[in-house]
């Protein structure tokens, strides 16, 4: 199907790692999305000293290349991220 995004990743039920996008644009954003049950996840931010709630139906846009980003171990529950 037709999209604006250059690609997109199902992450399930796992942590990320703080990265940096390497295939981004600094001038572009990246959406993300919080999916999933019952969970507490935080998406945290290193660069700007932030940690943001990030519970399902969170949508969130950042400039990926620019900034790092992750999320930690959550706990309980079921997670499911689009990017």
């Amino acid at each position: 199907w037709p999209s604006t995004f250059s690609g997109i990743e199902v992450i399930v039920n796992r942590e990320t790692p703080h990265h940096h996008n390497p295939g981004a644009l600094p001038s572009v954003y990246d959406l993300l999305v919080s999916l999933g049950q019952d969970h507490q996840a935080v998406l945290d931010l290193p660069d700007l000293g932030a940690q943001l709630g990030y519970p399902p139906g969170t949508m969130v846009y950042i400039a990926g290349k620019v900034l790092q980003h992750g999320i930690p171990r959550w706990g309980d529950g079921e997670r499911i991220m689009i990017a």
